[in-house]
């Protein structure tokens, strides 16, 4: 494995604080190798030093679970009495409560879980499991009723629960059907099929039958005389197979749901549900006649996530009366929100009759949102860019106190061994004990200590969205601007694409296997590397920051050379595929730059792009850059300045 030396040492000042226990840190890494191998001699001999050292308590932890089978009550209780405060307790109270049930030690369960309580359905169940055991059984049925019917499979610890119940003959009839109803809504038709084992009504059986076998073959549907009005049940099967149906045959199950919907008898939520499914469906399609579907389905405009793809479609005409209109009926919250306050300033521009000054006022109250149309309306109309931007208020009192804390010296001590699951862990614990003001407070220090992407987090979940100095960092500055101008390609457009992608985490990876900083998927990281001749021997070498950025930068040059030097399109493409974005541009490429961001039908890719422009704009502005969100060529390509 080949790594640059700039990328680790990089990686390695990005990921802590203070170093102020190197010779313990090594110690603890001996003694936790001792432990490991059994070696309790040297293990005993190292353990000695380090009582001082914020990890003590994980070695302690680590030597009781080694002799967790042969513990006793007291053992644990003197742990949780030392670190009640830490995740250890409830780490440990978890395995000890399993190790009781394995011993059958059913009164032990429930006296040690009264000291504790743990969270998890593996551990209810264990805990109801100690009562029936222990002689409470009407609890105990009354917990397992409650635990069985739900719309997802419990743990294996649930079973002998649910055995004993269902031979008590407490499983009815009716809460198998309700249990089935509940698998079906949550998309689990293999726990809807088990529970429909136990359902015994005849009624009940008719229409759990049904549902099943509409599901193997939706297009039954089609057959008007299957469903009978009259019946909630008849209703449900109907909405549940016309979704089925849509993922197949999107005109078929439209159809069949103008049909049925009013035929039938279906409940609110489900109406609701599968009304705005399609109508959000048939305004991604941009079909010609799409008014007329829209109208069919929601005449009086009941479903805001219609109207805006109703509104998206009258963009796409420049029926810009029409777009007024369409705004208007649309709930006052959401005609607030930046998005439509812009459409509605260049609607309201393009129709004419109102007074230049008067649009120019709406324009300049749109500049003072910190948001991709509140740039737009900036840039258009050469106004200031507004970040809102606000220090924080605490002293450095509050920051040295909590980099001084336990919990976070833990955290630290972690970064430190390059352990970054548990300093997680650390901090998502440590969030729990924590006010609001120390919570802000949390996220500077993580700042400090080059921990950048829980800052940025820290920031959210504090709700600090005007803390700009940990919201936008700039890790890793050298190598972007290095890179970036080794391709020709804006700095600020690189760093806010990593900003967007992995808020700078180095070594993170995705559920569809991307990498790094930026993301790269390996196959990607592969072709690019042999395009542009950048060493590349391993997909592991994507946590290299060096070698991510190199990568990352070159796909992205690669793109805008693809895109003829537009970065709108070659920043969707970054996100959804360069063949997907040719498609789009394909369908709907002659039409103004800010209407095809609009309408782009893949929400993620929409927010991408908006979200990376706007965020090159903050980092420009925070920068004293020059700044602008577009170039001269992508702003002529505007709607304002179309005929």
């Amino acid at each position: 494995m080949v790594f640059s030396t700039l990328g680790l040492l990089a990686t390695a000042s990005q990921a802590a604080g203070p170093d102020r226990f190197g010779p313990e840190r090594s110690r603890y890494q001996q003694a936790s190798i001792a432990l490991e191998t059994g070696d309790m001699n040297s293990y005993r001999a190292l353990k000695q030093g380090l009582r001082q050292y914020p990890l003590y308590p994980y070695l302690e932890y680590a030597e009781l679970q080694r002799s967790l089978s042969t513990a006793q009550q007291p053992q644990i209780d003197e742990f949780l009495d030392r670190y009640g405060d830490t995740l250890l307790a409830q780490r440990l109270q978890r395995r000890w409560l399993q190790e009781l049930a394995s011993r059958n030690d059913w009164s032990g369960l429930l006296k040690a879980e009264s000291r504790l309580e743990v969270d998890g359905n593996r551990y209810q169940c264990l805990v109801l499991r100690a009562r029936l055991n222990t002689g409470d059984r009407k609890s105990a049925y009354r917990g397992a009723e409650q635990m069985w019917n739900v719309g997802e499979s419990q743990p294996q610890a649930c079973d002998p629960l649910f055995d004993s119940w269902i031979a008590a003959g407490k499983l009815t009839s009716d809460i198998a059907y309700s249990r089935f109803w509940k698998a079906v809504d949550n998309g689990r038709l293999s726990l809807a099929r088990y529970a429909d084992r136990h359902v015994t009504r005849a009624d009940q059986k008719a229409v759990t039958s049904a549902l099943l076998k509409v599901s193997a073959n939706p297009a039954l549907l089609a057959d008007r005389s299957l469903l009978k009005p009259g019946s909630a049940d008849q209703g449900r099967i109907a909405a549940y197979g016309i979704r089925q149906l849509a993922r197949r045959d999107l005109e078929q199950s439209f159809s069949l749901w103008l049909r049925d919907r009013d035929r039938l008898t279906i409940d609110d939520e489900h109406r609701t549900r599968l009304d705005t499914y399609f109508g959000v469906r048939i305004g991604k399609n941009f079909f010609p006649d799409h008014e007329q579907r829209m109208q069919r389905l929601d005449p009086d405009y009941r479903y805001p996530e219609v109207t805006e793809w109703r509104i998206r479609n009258t963009l796409i005409r420049r029926d810009w009366a029409g777009v007024l209109r369409q705004i208007d009926r649309l709930p006052q919250e959401y005609q607030q929100e930046d998005r439509w306050r812009y459409w509605r300033n260049v609607a309201a521009e393009a129709v004419g009759g109102q007074p230049v000054s008067a649009l120019k006022d709406n324009f300049a109250k749109l500049t003072a949102e910190r948001s991709f149309y509140g740039f737009l309306a900036a840039e258009t109309h050469n106004l200031p860019y507004d970040l809102n931007d606000e220090a924080p208020r605490f002293d450095k009192q509050l920051l040295d106190r909590l980099e001084q804390s336990p919990p976070f010296q833990r955290m630290n001590e972690f970064l430190h061994l390059g352990q970054e699951y548990p300093a997680r862990s650390e901090w998502n614990h440590a969030q729990t004990l924590l006010d609001p003001e120390e919570r802000h407070a949390a996220a500077h220090v993580a700042h400090r200590w080059g921990w950048y992407d829980q800052g940025i987090r820290g920031a959210i979940s504090s709700k600090q969205w005007n803390d700009l100095s940990i919201r936008f960092p700039q890790p890793y500055r050298e190598l972007f601007d290095h890179y970036a101008d080794n391709r020709n390609i804006n700095r600020t457009w690189a760093i806010a694409i990593a900003r967007q992608e992995s808020a700078f985490q180095a070594r993170v990876k995705s559920h569809a296997g991307a990498r790094g900083l930026m993301q790269l998927m390996p196959k990607t990281a592969s072709l690019t590397a042999k395009r542009y001749q950048v060493p590349y021997r391993s997909n592991s070498q994507l946590d290299d920051p060096r070698t991510n950025i190199a990568l990352g930068t070159a796909y992205l040059s690669q793109m805008l050379e693809r895109f003829n030097g537009n970065r709108v399109h070659a920043t969707a493409a970054y996100n959804a595929g360069p063949y997907r974005v040719s498609q789009w541009l394909a369908e709907r490429g002659r039409l103004p730059l800010d209407i095809w961001i609009e309408t782009i039908p893949f929400d993620e890719t929409r927010n991408y792009v908006q979200n990376v422009l706007a965020f090159g704009v903050i980092y420009d502005v925070r920068a004293n850059r020059k700044t602008s969100m577009l170039s001269p060529a992508e702003s002529s390509q505007l709607a304002l300045y179309q005929p």
